[in-house]
């Protein structure tokens, strides 16, 4: 449960804000989109003038619970700033680092002590002048969902599938650690209030393109078992990524396959972008702490799901990441596969 001061917080700067922004970090996901949906009916409903400015543009297969009244602007300097600078209330939903913010990044934090910080990841140091965090939420929605129901705002279908997305995708669909008994409750909630699990998971896991089909097919012919079967990765070059048209989001399932092999305990998915720098995801299983490992590199997320921007070659990073991966799962580094560049780059 929220404690009773920060629901209070939460209802005392919307009452008394008249134009507030959303925003979330970059490349939003599940909880960071159905955070903001979740909220743009109640701030909207409430007279209140509300922009959603993100970073990045909303992925394909999160756009079926968008709410076509209330568009996704996608961030630019000259057309936002003065938006966000004008608002006399920012919220930033399912993030609380600046570095996540990226080009937004210097606006957000000149603009931090009128901003409301709602996130449930582990915090670092925040400029935010206002902060709802709670480390032990499975997801961000479910913070929402808690603030929505102490202002006594009755949640419509559509609200309620956007915190279903956001609550089901950051636990995995009901199946990662954090799954809490309080997640299944809300859950229940929002399935009384009209969500379909059936067409949410059919949306977002059951409509695979093309270039992600043959994107999985080349990761997992290029698969790497280290350490006795408990690491698997996979490497990516842009120039393969660019021969099979793949967008960032037809990457994002593959660590789930690595995952699902018998006795691998950590997944890495290492993804040249092509200017120099390299993003690494990382998942694991049960006892293995990703976010830790992620944050040594400047990277953080989750326990179980983790992830990295760092600076190298492929094959660098690759090989920096796997040494401390092997470090953490207490086998000689010296094991870790020498630096090869993977195959169909």
């Amino acid at each position: 449960m929220i404690r009773l001061e920060s629901l209070e917080l939460f209802a005392e700067l919307v009452g008394q804000s008249r134009r507030i922004a959303l925003t979330t970090h970059m490349n939003p996901d599940g909880d960071a989109l159905g955070s903001e949906f979740g909220l743009i009916a109640f701030l909207a409903g409430a007279g209140r003038d509300v922009t959603l400015i993100n970073h990045d543009p909303t992925p394909e297969t999160l756009r079926f619970f968008i709410d076509a009244g209330h568009p996704v602007q996608t961030y630019s300097p000259e057309r936002h700033d003065s938006i966000l600078r004008d608002a006399d209330l920012i919220v930033l939903v399912d993030n609380s680092a600046p570095d996540r913010l990226g080009s937004m990044e210097p606006i957000m934090v000149s603009l931090a002590n009128r901003t409301l910080c709602i996130d449930h990841h582990p915090a670092r140091e925040m400029p935010w002048r206002h902060q709802i965090v709670d480390e032990r939420a499975c997801a961000t929605s479910l913070i929402v969902w808690e603030l929505l129901r102490h202002v006594g705002h009755d949640i419509a279908p559509g609200t309620a599938e956007a915190l279903y997305v956001g609550l089901a995708t950051d636990t995995g669909f009901f199946r990662f650690n954090s799954t809490s008994p309080r997640a299944h409750e809300i859950a229940a909630d929002l399935l009384r209030r009209g969500v379909r699990p059936a067409r949410v998971f059919q949306e977002i896991h059951e409509r695979n393109s093309e270039a992600f089909t043959r994107l999985l097919g080349h990761a997992l012919a290029d698969l790497r078992i280290e350490a006795g079967g408990q690491l698997a990765s996979v490497r990516l070059t842009a120039g393969l990524l660019q021969r099979l048209a793949a967008e960032d989001e037809d990457t994002s399932e593959i660590t789930n396959a690595l995952l699902a092999i018998e006795r691998v305990q950590v997944a890495l998915l290492f993804r040249e972008l092509g200017d120099g720098r390299v993003k690494v995801s990382l998942r694991s299983k049960a006892g293995v702490d990703v976010h830790r490992l992620a944050s040594e590199f400047g990277g953080g997320g989750h326990r179980n799901a983790s992830g990295i921007v760092a600076q190298g070659s492929l094959d660098e990073v690759g090989h920096r990441v796997t040494v401390r991966v092997l470090e953490a799962l207490s086998v000689d580094p010296r094991a870790a596969s020498p630096p090869t560049p993977p195959a169909g780059g």
